[in-house]
């Protein structure tokens, strides 16, 4: 699993993933098979990717291809389908239904595509959800409405925005104060912010919960923006 989030502002579209990847392992003993739920494998994976045409690729769910990492065939499919540089954002999302579903399986994986097309000369964000298993691709955003869309291990985050109510003594739910997010308010540097911080909390809140750590490792930031696109952060090889 993972924990990748999209917010889309008025100054650009940020796109944030963890780095982990955890593994369903079984082992024998004796007569029996003990199944590990949620082994870690590695924190250097990737999750988000920039394509050759200022569009953001990120990816949730299943994290292989009958156990390679599905990292190198987004990058396979970039390489090959969209080498020209001439696409417009909402014509990958189909392109990426097509090229996963003809993998073995195909995948449980799901994406999410970000980027800006041009209409009638204004640039217009855009943010689609494909998902390989179910073949279903949809828009996520409304014109010029700011906002953020997440998905994966999102069950830390959920809490943290919605309302909350206790039960007092009588048997009734009293609401407890909620203080909800002004998305429309967010700035580049507020959305970037954000991002961090959404994934951070659940590799936190996670460390004392008696859970997989399904989420973890550095956490990577791209920003696109209409004329550009660029890593805020983003994790390197090294020795």
């Amino acid at each position: 699993m993972s924990l990748v989030i999209t917010l889309c502002v008025r100054e650009g579209i940020v796109m944030a993933s963890d780095s982990r990847m955890t593994l369903n392992a079984t082992r024998q003993e004796a007569d029996k098979q003990i199944v590990q739920l949620a082994v870690g494998q590695s924190d250097s994976n990737y999750k988000t990717f920039l394509a050759p045409c200022k569009v953001g690729i990120s990816t949730f769910g299943a994290a292989d291809v009958q156990g390679t990492p599905i990292a190198g065939y987004i990058e396979s499919f970039m390489n090959e389908k969209l080498v020209d540089n001439s696409f417009e954002v909402d014509q990958i999302p189909p392109m990426i239904l097509e090229y996963f579903r003809n993998l073995p399986g195909p995948p449980e994986t799901g994406f999410f595509v970000a980027g800006y097309k041009t209409i009638e000369k204004t640039s217009e964000q855009q943010l689609w959800e494909v998902f390989t298993k179910e073949n279903k691709i949809a828009r996520l955003n409304k014109p010029g409405r700011q906002g953020a869309s997440w998905m994966g291990e999102s069950d830390i985050l959920i809490r943290l925005l919605q309302p909350v109510y206790l039960k007092d003594e009588s048997g009734n739910f009293q609401p407890v104060s909620h203080h909800q997010i002004q998305w429309g308010f967010f700035t580049l540097q507020d959305a970037i912010d954000y991002a961090i911080f959404s994934i951070k909390v659940t590799i936190d809140a996670m460390r004392f919960h008696p859970r997989p750590k399904t989420v973890g490792g550095p956490i990577d930031v791209l920003v696109i923006k209409p004329n550009e696109a660029f890593w805020v952060q983003k994790k390197g090889l090294h020795g």
